[in-house]
């Protein structure tokens, strides 16, 4: 079986303006005889050289026939339970593995009081920074306004955080609205609020919803 190969080619033109043009050639590609679901994925994660997926459903990628995998890369790896990265870390032919995450920010969970007390929210990431391992930091941000990034860097990072040049123009800062409560970060007491659970047990306040609502009708008429 074959098919017309159709190339998107990329140019600039003298103003400097990206394009785009769609070229239909007459090179053929072949596309191998395949049916059946199954036999459509072996045939495709045999011949990738990158896939992409989460650390549990990595799981799949143990097939007969197989080519191994020479790197891995895990990220939010500090989210993600020990015992789950154990499930990646099993597949055949594994070299090198990279761990990306940071374990001062959103952190494993568990829900069971009995697994949370013995830790088995750890993840591998911070199981490795607490023997010692070296890890490289990060230490520009290119986000947040230098006073959003005051507190977690003085609180969290001891001041080894340092603002890109972008954060640091005066252009970055904007006021959509009259008023300091419009400016780079707001505090909002929501002291009425109270939190529900919906059918699928995800909880929800929708006096907060209520608040928030009201903000972006206010945002979207300023803005106008």
């Amino acid at each position: 079986m074959t098919c017309k190969l159709a190339l998107l080619r990329y140019f600039t033109n003298p103003e400097g303006e990206c394009s785009a043009s769609l070229i239909s050639g007459g090179e053929t590609l072949s596309v191998p005889k395949i049916y059946g679901y199954s036999k459509v994925q072996r045939f495709y994660l045999k011949n990738a050289c990158l896939v992409f997926c989460t650390a549990s459903s990595s799981v799949k990628l143990r097939k007969k026939g197989m080519t191994p995998l020479d790197l891995l890369m895990i990220d939010e790896a500090a989210q993600l339970r020990e015992c789950e990265s154990d499930i990646p870390l099993q597949l055949s032919g594994l070299r090198h593995a990279v761990l990306i995450g940071d374990e001062r920010q959103l952190l494993a969970m568990v829900q069971s009081k009995i697994c949370e007390k013995a830790r088995f929210d750890m993840s591998l990431f911070e199981c490795l920074v607490l023997l010692g391992h070296e890890r490289h930091l990060l230490n520009v941000q290119y986000r947040m306004h230098p006073s959003i990034s005051l507190f977690p860097n003085k609180e969290f990072y001891d001041q080894k955080i340092s603002d890109g040049p972008n954060v640091k123009e005066i252009t970055y800062q904007r006021h959509l609205l009259k008023g300091d409560m419009y400016g780079s970060y707001s505090f909002i007491n929501v002291s009425n609020g109270k939190e529900e659970f919906d059918n699928s047990h995800s909880s929800k306040s929708m006096v907060e919803v209520t608040v928030v609502a009201k903000i972006v009708v206010i945002l979207f008429k300023g803005d106008r």
